[in-house]
């Protein structure tokens, strides 16, 4: 029994929450979180589809806190940008691709000084790989890769230890698991949102969400944009 207990409080806290460089928790503070989809792009997708797979992300973690947070589409943008001057929260395919190469999406978050979450874009890799939204085992599964970007979105880090989470840091070609979140996905989730008050915070530390190898290792950031404003970056 004894030897039981410190397994069980290792799985407890597998997961992690993001923090700015002051050590701060960050997260929302707003019950609705609005975004807009940018259905451009060369992805071959039917855009209804990718919307309907949208919705399907965001309430795989609204559920668990259902009442506490909201999601709400607030319909097409042709913004396919990340920043927080536009005033909108885009999801959007990248076809010429910045970033590091083998990153399927990457989530840009926006916070104030005090850890409050203002923003966020969602940038998918068009370029680099291909899309799928049937399982299909030679392409990436879309809604797999949204489920594990608005865990970010929200303030959710990496599971670096929980393979079968949905914010576990890598997933290979056709994987389909993510789509659900895992209880410790949920456990998260509810650490943030459930009493609609901050967190405690805990460590954090970036991967990336990558198709071709288990762990490729991201760094994030976090860089000043306006006075009261931070950046940060998570694949």
């Amino acid at each position: 029994m004894f030897t039981l207990l410190p397994l069980f409080l290792q799985s407890a806290l597998a997961f992690e929450v993001r923090t700015d460089d002051l050590g701060q928790t960050v997260q929302w503070r707003r019950h609705t979180i609005r975004y807009r989809f940018n259905p451009e792009g060369d992805h071959g997708l039917s855009s209804a589809a990718v919307e309907t797979l949208i919705s399907a992300a965001t309430r795989e973690w609204t559920n668990p806190v259902s009442g506490n947070l909201a999601f709400s589409n607030e319909g097409p943008t042709e913004i396919r940008t990340a920043r927080h001057d536009d005033n909108a929260n885009v999801i959007y395919f990248e076809d010429e691709w910045k970033e590091d190469p083998s990153l399927l999406a990457v989530t840009y978050l926006w916070s104030t000084t005090d850890g409050e979450l203002i923003g966020f874009d969602m940038a998918l890799n068009a370029e680099r790989h291909q899309w799928s939204i049937d399982g299909s085992p030679e392409a990436n599964d879309l809604l797999n890769t949204l489920s594990h970007e608005f865990g970010h979105a929200l303030g959710v880090e990496h599971s670096p230890v929980v393979e079968r989470a949905t914010m576990y840091p890598s997933s290979p070609v056709g994987e389909i698991q993510k789509r659900d979140l895992h209880g410790d996905d949920i456990d998260a989730v509810v650490h943030l949102y459930a009493n609609g008050s901050d967190a405690g915070s805990q460590a954090s530390a970036g991967c990336s969400t990558n198709s071709s190898s288990p762990r490729s290792a991201l760094g994030w950031l976090c860089i000043p944009l306006l006075a009261f404003l931070r950046r940060t970056d998570t694949a």
